[in-house]
């Protein structure tokens, strides 16, 4: 699978120009985020996660399972003040941060189960807060 739509070729393309990436940098981003959509978009087994980090930013994760580890393909932050930041393949990383590039540890993070339901109630409403 390749191309992406034109929103993301131009989120993409912005981003190496501003970070002044060379050709091979620009291949090597590019195949992420294809691999990570094709994992998004696939039929792997998922597992979902959360945890708060010690600056107050709660962060949830879905992970799929990938050559013997768990991807994270989606990350959600909210921030204390209610700012909302998603990483997937279409904006795997900003100004403020990225899509984790380690493989999920449940254990290793502290994450605390969560229900694909209550994962996607967060990621599709703006509004959402894990404190509410």
């Amino acid at each position: 699978m390749s191309g992406f739509p034109d929103d993301v070729e131009a989120y993409y393309a912005e981003l190496a120009r501003e970070r002044e990436w060379g050709a091979e940098t620009r291949q090597a981003f590019r195949a992420s985020a294809e691999l990570i959509r094709d994992l998004d978009r696939g039929t792997a087994a998922r597992t979902f996660g959360a945890r708060a980090d010690e600056d107050g930013t709660d962060r949830l994760y879905e992970a799929v399972w990938h050559e013997r580890e768990w991807v994270v393909v989606r990350e959600l932050h909210v921030s204390e003040d209610g700012t909302i930041t998603r990483y997937w393949w279409q904006r795997i990383e900003d100004e403020r941060g990225g899509l984790t590039d380690e493989a999920l540890d449940r254990d290793d993070w502290g994450l605390r189960a969560l229900e694909r339901d209550d994962f996607y109630a967060a990621w599709d409403t703006p509004e959402w807060s894990l404190t509410a």
